[in-house]
Protein backbone atom coordinates (compact mmCIF):
# COMPACT_ATOMS: atom_id res chain seq x y z
CA UNK A 1 0.00 0.00 0.00
CA UNK A 2 1.53 3.12 -0.82
CA UNK A 3 0.60 5.10 1.90
CA UNK A 4 1.99 8.73 2.67
CA UNK A 5 3.81 8.94 6.03
CA UNK A 6 2.35 12.25 8.52
CA UNK A 7 5.87 13.74 7.89
CA UNK A 8 5.59 13.76 4.04
CA UNK A 9 1.30 14.53 4.34
CA UNK A 10 2.84 17.59 6.31
CA UNK A 11 6.29 18.28 3.95
CA UNK A 12 3.67 18.19 0.47
CA UNK A 13 2.60 21.58 -0.81
CA UNK A 14 -0.89 23.29 -0.04
CA UNK A 15 -3.25 22.45 -3.24
CA UNK A 16 -5.74 25.22 -3.56
CA UNK A 17 -7.26 27.12 -6.55
CA UNK A 18 -9.23 25.05 -9.09
CA UNK A 19 -8.98 21.63 -9.86
CA UNK A 20 -8.21 19.62 -12.84
CA UNK A 21 -10.00 20.37 -16.38
CA UNK A 22 -10.80 16.63 -16.27
CA UNK A 23 -12.58 16.59 -12.45
CA UNK A 24 -14.46 19.55 -13.81
CA UNK A 25 -15.63 17.86 -16.40
CA UNK A 26 -16.28 14.66 -15.02
CA UNK A 27 -17.83 15.72 -11.28
CA UNK A 28 -21.38 16.71 -11.12
CA UNK A 29 -21.45 20.65 -11.33
CA UNK A 30 -23.86 20.89 -8.86
CA UNK A 31 -21.70 20.36 -6.37
CA UNK A 32 -21.27 16.81 -3.37
CA UNK A 33 -22.75 16.24 -0.28
CA UNK A 34 -21.05 14.18 2.17
CA UNK A 35 -23.51 11.78 4.33
CA UNK A 36 -21.93 11.31 7.95
CA UNK A 37 -23.66 9.60 10.13
CA UNK A 38 -22.95 10.66 13.44
CA UNK A 39 -24.68 14.15 14.63
CA UNK A 40 -23.23 17.84 14.48
CA UNK A 41 -20.45 18.53 16.64
CA UNK A 42 -19.04 15.16 16.88
CA UNK A 43 -15.25 14.40 15.74
CA UNK A 44 -16.97 12.87 12.58
CA UNK A 45 -18.68 15.69 11.84
CA UNK A 46 -16.01 18.26 12.62
CA UNK A 47 -13.28 16.35 10.41
CA UNK A 48 -15.78 16.18 7.41
CA UNK A 49 -16.38 19.71 7.39
CA UNK A 50 -12.81 20.24 7.83
CA UNK A 51 -12.07 18.28 4.36
CA UNK A 52 -15.60 19.43 2.73
CA UNK A 53 -14.60 22.93 3.32
CA UNK A 54 -11.14 22.60 1.53
CA UNK A 55 -12.44 20.18 -1.21
CA UNK A 56 -15.37 23.11 -2.35
CA UNK A 57 -12.44 25.16 -2.50
CA UNK A 58 -10.38 23.15 -4.34
CA UNK A 59 -13.29 21.89 -6.79
CA UNK A 60 -14.75 25.64 -6.92
CA UNK A 61 -18.66 24.29 -6.37
CA UNK A 62 -20.54 23.32 -3.57
CA UNK A 63 -19.70 20.65 -1.17
CA UNK A 64 -21.87 19.78 1.82
CA UNK A 65 -22.17 18.08 4.48
CA UNK A 66 -25.58 16.08 6.01
CA UNK A 67 -25.93 14.46 8.93
CA UNK A 68 -27.89 11.16 9.52
CA UNK A 69 -27.08 9.79 13.10
CA UNK A 70 -28.11 6.48 14.71
CA UNK A 71 -27.29 3.05 14.05
CA UNK A 72 -23.41 3.28 15.04
CA UNK A 73 -22.87 5.65 12.01
CA UNK A 74 -24.52 2.70 9.72
CA UNK A 75 -27.10 5.32 8.13
CA UNK A 76 -24.05 6.78 5.92
CA UNK A 77 -23.92 3.53 4.23
CA UNK A 78 -27.11 2.67 3.86
CA UNK A 79 -27.46 6.47 2.12
CA UNK A 80 -25.00 5.13 -0.23
CA UNK A 81 -27.33 2.03 -1.64
CA UNK A 82 -29.77 4.20 -2.76
CA UNK A 83 -27.66 7.32 -3.62
CA UNK A 84 -27.07 8.28 -7.51
CA UNK A 85 -23.91 7.07 -9.19
CA UNK A 86 -22.80 10.51 -10.43
CA UNK A 87 -20.53 11.58 -7.80
CA UNK A 88 -23.12 13.87 -6.22
CA UNK A 89 -23.50 12.03 -3.13
CA UNK A 90 -20.27 10.44 -0.66
CA UNK A 91 -19.94 9.35 2.60
CA UNK A 92 -17.17 9.55 5.44
CA UNK A 93 -16.99 6.56 7.58
CA UNK A 94 -14.74 5.00 10.32
CA UNK A 95 -14.17 1.48 11.36
CA UNK A 96 -16.24 1.44 13.93
CA UNK A 97 -18.89 1.88 11.90
CA UNK A 98 -17.91 -0.95 9.18
CA UNK A 99 -16.86 -3.60 12.12
CA UNK A 100 -21.06 -3.38 12.69
CA UNK A 101 -21.17 -5.94 9.33
CA UNK A 102 -19.82 -8.95 11.89
CA UNK A 103 -21.85 -7.79 15.02
CA UNK A 104 -25.32 -7.32 13.66
CA UNK A 105 -27.20 -9.42 12.03
CA UNK A 106 -29.46 -6.57 10.45
CA UNK A 107 -26.70 -4.29 9.82
CA UNK A 108 -28.03 -2.21 6.50
CA UNK A 109 -25.41 -2.67 4.31
CA UNK A 110 -22.28 -4.43 3.29
CA UNK A 111 -19.22 -2.74 3.17
CA UNK A 112 -17.56 -5.06 0.38
CA UNK A 113 -20.66 -4.89 -2.23
CA UNK A 114 -23.29 -2.18 -1.63
CA UNK A 115 -20.80 0.93 -1.39
CA UNK A 116 -17.19 1.74 -3.60
CA UNK A 117 -14.10 2.96 -1.39
CA UNK A 118 -12.62 5.55 -2.83
CA UNK A 119 -9.95 6.36 -0.47
CA UNK A 120 -8.19 6.45 3.45
CA UNK A 121 -8.09 9.64 4.96
CA UNK A 122 -6.11 9.10 7.92
CA UNK A 123 -6.16 6.72 11.33
CA UNK A 124 -6.88 7.12 14.89
CA UNK A 125 -7.36 5.51 18.10
CA UNK A 126 -9.75 4.31 20.45
CA UNK A 127 -9.88 5.90 23.87
CA UNK A 128 -10.92 5.63 27.68
CA UNK A 129 -11.80 8.75 29.43
CA UNK A 130 -13.10 9.45 33.01
CA UNK A 131 -15.07 12.04 34.13
CA UNK A 132 -12.99 15.01 35.84
CA UNK A 133 -15.01 14.34 39.02
CA UNK A 134 -13.92 11.18 39.67
CA UNK A 135 -10.53 12.43 40.64
CA UNK A 136 -7.88 10.51 38.77
CA UNK A 137 -5.64 10.76 36.61
CA UNK A 138 -4.04 7.50 35.42
CA UNK A 139 -5.75 4.02 34.38
CA UNK A 140 -4.10 2.66 37.53
CA UNK A 141 -5.59 5.50 39.82
CA UNK A 142 -9.20 4.16 38.51
CA UNK A 143 -8.57 0.97 38.53
CA UNK A 144 -8.15 1.16 42.53
CA UNK A 145 -11.05 3.27 42.17
CA UNK A 146 -12.93 0.77 40.75
CA UNK A 147 -12.86 -2.01 43.34
CA UNK A 148 -14.68 -0.20 45.40
CA UNK A 149 -16.87 1.21 43.09
CA UNK A 150 -20.80 0.73 43.33
CA UNK A 151 -22.26 -1.30 41.13
CA UNK A 152 -24.30 1.25 39.41
CA UNK A 153 -20.60 3.03 38.63
CA UNK A 154 -18.81 0.34 37.10
CA UNK A 155 -20.19 1.30 33.91
CA UNK A 156 -18.95 3.44 30.81
CA UNK A 157 -20.79 5.48 28.24
CA UNK A 158 -20.28 4.99 24.21
CA UNK A 159 -21.51 6.15 21.33
CA UNK A 160 -21.33 3.37 18.91
CA UNK A 161 -22.97 -0.15 20.42
CA UNK A 162 -21.39 -3.60 19.08
CA UNK A 163 -18.37 -1.46 17.93
CA UNK A 164 -14.10 -0.53 18.62
CA UNK A 165 -15.25 2.00 21.19
CA UNK A 166 -17.96 -0.24 22.76
CA UNK A 167 -15.69 -3.69 22.97
CA UNK A 168 -12.52 -1.42 24.05
CA UNK A 169 -14.45 -0.07 27.20
CA UNK A 170 -15.55 -3.85 27.67
CA UNK A 171 -11.93 -4.92 27.40
CA UNK A 172 -10.81 -2.24 29.95
CA UNK A 173 -12.87 -3.59 32.51
CA UNK A 174 -12.17 -7.34 31.92
CA UNK A 175 -8.45 -6.32 32.12
CA UNK A 176 -8.87 -4.66 35.32
CA UNK A 177 -10.62 -6.98 36.72
CA UNK A 178 -13.85 -5.50 37.23
CA UNK A 179 -16.87 -6.05 34.35
CA UNK A 180 -18.14 -2.48 32.75
CA UNK A 181 -21.42 -2.31 31.54
CA UNK A 182 -21.87 0.05 28.72
CA UNK A 183 -24.59 2.59 28.47
CA UNK A 184 -25.62 3.87 24.84
CA UNK A 185 -25.69 8.07 23.66
CA UNK A 186 -26.68 8.89 20.78
CA UNK A 187 -23.36 11.56 19.70
CA UNK A 188 -20.02 12.38 21.75
CA UNK A 189 -21.86 15.56 23.11
CA UNK A 190 -24.56 13.99 25.40
CA UNK A 191 -21.69 11.82 26.89
CA UNK A 192 -19.24 14.33 27.06
CA UNK A 193 -21.80 16.53 29.09
CA UNK A 194 -22.44 13.74 31.22
CA UNK A 195 -18.90 13.19 31.56
CA UNK A 196 -18.38 16.86 32.60
CA UNK A 197 -21.43 17.25 35.25
CA UNK A 198 -19.87 13.51 36.70
CA UNK A 199 -23.01 11.69 35.75
CA UNK A 200 -21.20 9.06 34.15
CA UNK A 201 -18.26 8.22 35.23
CA UNK A 202 -16.28 6.78 32.00
CA UNK A 203 -16.95 6.37 28.34
CA UNK A 204 -15.17 5.66 25.46
CA UNK A 205 -14.71 7.26 22.02
CA UNK A 206 -12.35 7.99 19.47
CA UNK A 207 -9.34 10.41 20.14
CA UNK A 208 -11.35 12.70 17.42
CA UNK A 209 -14.10 13.27 19.78
CA UNK A 210 -12.58 13.61 23.53
CA UNK A 211 -9.73 15.22 22.46
CA UNK A 212 -10.75 18.74 22.75
CA UNK A 213 -12.69 18.53 25.78
CA UNK A 214 -9.79 16.45 27.21
CA UNK A 215 -7.66 20.01 26.39
CA UNK A 216 -10.22 21.86 28.22
CA UNK A 217 -10.70 19.32 31.25
CA UNK A 218 -13.98 18.53 30.64
CA UNK A 219 -12.78 14.85 30.67
CA UNK A 220 -9.82 12.99 31.48
CA UNK A 221 -8.35 10.44 28.84
CA UNK A 222 -6.54 8.14 30.65
CA UNK A 223 -5.39 5.82 27.80
CA UNK A 224 -5.18 4.84 23.76
CA UNK A 225 -5.70 1.87 21.78
CA UNK A 226 -2.68 3.16 19.76
CA UNK A 227 0.91 1.59 19.66
CA UNK A 228 2.09 5.16 19.96
CA UNK A 229 1.15 8.43 20.89
CA UNK A 230 -0.83 11.15 18.94
CA UNK A 231 1.09 14.23 18.28
CA UNK A 232 -2.00 15.98 19.42
CA UNK A 233 -2.55 14.23 22.41
CA UNK A 234 1.14 13.42 23.38
CA UNK A 235 0.03 13.12 27.24
CA UNK A 236 -1.97 10.45 26.73
CA UNK A 237 -0.59 7.37 27.33
CA UNK A 238 -0.89 4.09 25.08
CA UNK A 239 -2.03 0.75 26.23
CA UNK A 240 1.05 -1.07 25.01
CA UNK A 241 3.48 1.72 26.90
CA UNK A 242 1.25 0.81 29.76
CA UNK A 243 2.04 -2.99 29.68
CA UNK A 244 -1.73 -4.39 27.83
CA UNK A 245 -0.59 -4.51 24.33
CA UNK A 246 -3.23 -7.12 23.87
CA UNK A 247 -5.68 -4.34 24.19
CA UNK A 248 -3.67 -2.42 20.93
CA UNK A 249 -6.80 -1.46 17.82
CA UNK A 250 -5.81 0.60 14.81
CA UNK A 251 -8.89 2.34 12.62
CA UNK A 252 -9.10 4.25 10.25
CA UNK A 253 -11.67 7.09 8.32
CA UNK A 254 -12.25 6.33 4.98
CA UNK A 255 -14.24 8.04 2.28
CA UNK A 256 -17.03 6.20 0.48
CA UNK A 257 -19.13 6.12 -2.82
CA UNK A 258 -22.01 4.58 -4.06
CA UNK A 259 -20.98 0.83 -5.81
CA UNK A 260 -21.46 1.65 -9.60
CA UNK A 261 -19.83 5.01 -9.72
CA UNK A 262 -18.44 4.73 -13.52
CA UNK A 263 -14.17 4.62 -13.62
CA UNK A 264 -13.91 8.07 -14.30
CA UNK A 265 -15.71 9.55 -11.88
CA UNK A 266 -14.22 7.16 -9.26
CA UNK A 267 -10.83 8.18 -10.61
CA UNK A 268 -11.74 12.03 -10.41
CA UNK A 269 -13.22 11.96 -6.89
CA UNK A 270 -9.92 9.56 -5.54
CA UNK A 271 -7.38 12.35 -7.00
CA UNK A 272 -9.25 15.08 -5.34
CA UNK A 273 -10.31 13.78 -2.15
CA UNK A 274 -6.00 12.81 -1.78
CA UNK A 275 -5.13 16.10 -3.18
CA UNK A 276 -7.55 17.49 -0.70
CA UNK A 277 -6.20 15.62 2.26
CA UNK A 278 -2.88 15.89 1.74
CA UNK A 279 -2.91 19.55 1.24
CA UNK A 280 -0.53 20.93 4.66
CA UNK A 281 -3.47 23.17 6.05
CA UNK A 282 -5.81 20.31 5.98
CA UNK A 283 -3.57 17.33 7.38
CA UNK A 284 -2.59 20.44 9.88
CA UNK A 285 -6.23 20.63 10.50
CA UNK A 286 -7.24 17.01 10.94
CA UNK A 287 -4.22 16.22 13.50
CA UNK A 288 -5.33 18.90 15.43
CA UNK A 289 -8.79 16.73 15.97
CA UNK A 290 -6.60 13.93 15.73
CA UNK A 291 -6.96 12.29 13.01
CA UNK A 292 -3.22 10.88 11.20
CA UNK A 293 -3.63 11.82 7.38
CA UNK A 294 -2.95 8.49 5.39
CA UNK A 295 -4.50 8.54 2.19
CA UNK A 296 -4.45 5.47 -0.34
CA UNK A 297 -5.74 4.45 -3.95
CA UNK A 298 -9.17 3.00 -4.10
CA UNK A 299 -8.13 -0.57 -4.86
CA UNK A 300 -5.95 0.02 -1.72
CA UNK A 301 -8.59 0.63 0.16
CA UNK A 302 -10.84 -1.93 -0.51
CA UNK A 303 -8.06 -4.44 0.01
CA UNK A 304 -7.31 -2.98 3.63
CA UNK A 305 -11.21 -3.28 4.42
CA UNK A 306 -11.29 -7.02 3.56
CA UNK A 307 -7.93 -7.94 5.63
CA UNK A 308 -9.18 -6.14 8.08
CA UNK A 309 -12.15 -7.20 8.25
CA UNK A 310 -10.89 -10.60 8.72
CA UNK A 311 -8.41 -9.34 11.65
CA UNK A 312 -11.80 -8.32 13.39
CA UNK A 313 -13.27 -11.43 12.90
CA UNK A 314 -10.37 -12.95 14.79
CA UNK A 315 -10.40 -10.23 17.23
CA UNK A 316 -14.75 -10.87 18.23
CA UNK A 317 -13.92 -14.65 18.23
CA UNK A 318 -11.29 -14.31 20.93
CA UNK A 319 -13.80 -12.35 22.71
CA UNK A 320 -16.88 -14.70 21.89
CA UNK A 321 -18.83 -11.67 20.20
CA UNK A 322 -21.78 -13.35 17.71
CA UNK A 323 -24.14 -11.13 15.85
CA UNK A 324 -26.83 -9.98 17.95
Amino acid sequence: MSRLSRRLVLAAPALAGVAPLHAQGVLPTRGIRIVVGYPVGGGTDEMARVVAAALQRRLARPVTIENRAGAAGASAGEVLKKAPTDGSVLAFMPTATLIGKLTTKTFPFDPQTDIAPLTLAGTYSTTFAVSPKLGVATLDEYARWLKTARTEDARFGTTSLESFTHYFGLLIGKTLGRPLDAVYFKGAAPLVADLTQGKMPAGTSGLTSFLQHHRGNRVRILVSSGDKRSAAAPDVPTVVELGYPMLEMQNWYAFFGPRGLPADVTAALEGELRATLEGRDTAESLQQLGLDVETSTAAECAARLASDLVRWQKMLDSLGVKPS
